[in-house]
């Protein structure tokens, strides 16, 4: 018999109710630092979070026993960092509020050019010798903010979408700077002008201007592996039994326990790889189970015939996994996914 069996797993509704509560409570301090108002570094301990969003505060311990942590916000801070992981600084000015989502643009085709004056962190993505490039993300949309280092503010990369135009206005920004530190040359034009509004296009445009190679960069910001790989081996306790009700039950046959052996191979790929909190898994496997037994034979009432059979199940899964609970020797995951089954029978 070869059939397909789907099955959305049980965890799934369980990963939907709690994670949203359970996650929120977890912490997960590192090693890290604040930078005070006034310029000093204060060392401590950051709730670093899978931050979906920029985050609006920043829960800080001065010593990892501490029970209570302290809130900061951007106006109570210069910025913050986890060791060899991430920073971030204040940033207080103008931040465009126009959607640039297809499905979120306004109807009508005129240039929507709204912002407000806000106080908010804003994540370091590169800080070179000439150029320093951030970002900062809400509900809204994603935004990436340039500047002259050392001690150069910060300007917002505008990138405006209408219902019939696109405003690649970054790019004559980032030519500009490029040009203002004598970095404008032919390939960089190019590559320029075919860039779109991303963080690894814009990111690779900042560290050309900057002479910052791929292997330099990776080598000041956390470059960890984004996916691992598992196996595993056990033993599958089957237990297979006829209905009470059936003629085989009725003549004689039993239920039956095989113990075979099965195996594993997955991969996981994580959406930050510094947290490993957040993770999609592909796991394929292959499992055995038989069944036996002696039953009452319709030609001979007293010559037991045996019935048996071999079973071999294939499966293949997709899964997303969250780690809501994590310590060094315990850790809980909720999740859910489609599991596929494709078994066979031989044997029979």
């Amino acid at each position: 018999m070869n059939f397909f069996k789907t099955l959305w797993e049980k965890s799934f509704f369980f990963a939907l109710v709690l994670v949203p509560f359970v996650s929120n409570a977890q912490s997960n301090y590192k090693p890290g630092y604040l930078v005070t108002s006034k310029g000093d570094t204060v060392k401590g301990f950051i709730d670093y979070r899978e931050w979906d969003r920029t985050p609006t505060v920043v829960n800080f311990k001065q010593d990892a026993t501490d029970i209570d942590a302290k809130k900061y916000a951007p106006s109570d801070i210069a910025g913050f960092g986890i060791n060899g992981i991430e920073s971030y600084r204040t940033y207080a000015g103008r931040i465009s509020m126009d959607p640039t989502s297809p499905d979120k643009v306004k109807t009508e085709a005129e240039r929507d050019t709204s912002f407000a004056v806000a106080t908010v962190f804003m994540k370091e993505l590169e800080k070179g010798p000439k150029v320093a490039l951030y970002s900062y993300k809400d509900d809204i949309k994603e935004r990436f903010f340039a500047g002259d280092t050392p001690g150069g503010e910060p300007k917002e990369l505008i990138f405006r979408v209408t219902r019939t135009t696109t405003e690649n206005t970054f790019q004559k920004q980032l030519s500009a700077l490029a040009l203002i530190h004598n970095e404008l040359n032919d390939n960089l034009i190019v590559y320029i002008g075919r860039s779109e509004y991303t963080e690894s296009d814009i990111l690779k445009i900042v560290r050309m201007i900057n002479h910052v190679s791929k292997n330099d960069y990776n080598k000041s910001h956390y470059s960890g592996p984004s996916i691992n790989f598992f196996i595993g081996a056990g033993v599958n306790v089957n237990t297979n039994s006829p209905s009470n009700s059936s003629q085989a039950y009725l003549a004689g046959a039993r239920s039956y326990t095989s113990y075979l052996p099965q195996g594993s191979l997955g991969i996981n790929l994580f959406a930050n790889p510094a947290t490993k909190k957040l993770q999609f898994r592909v796991e394929v496997g292959i499992g055995e189970a038989k069944y036996k037994s002696l039953y009452t034979g319709k030609v001979s009432p007293y010559a037991p015939t045996e019935i048996s059979y071999d079973n071999l199940a294939l499966s293949g899964s997709v899964q997303v996994l969250y780690n809501f609970y994590n310590t060094d020797n315990f850790k809980v995951f909720a999740g859910g996914g489609l599991i596929f089954y494709k078994l066979s029978y031989s044997n029979v």
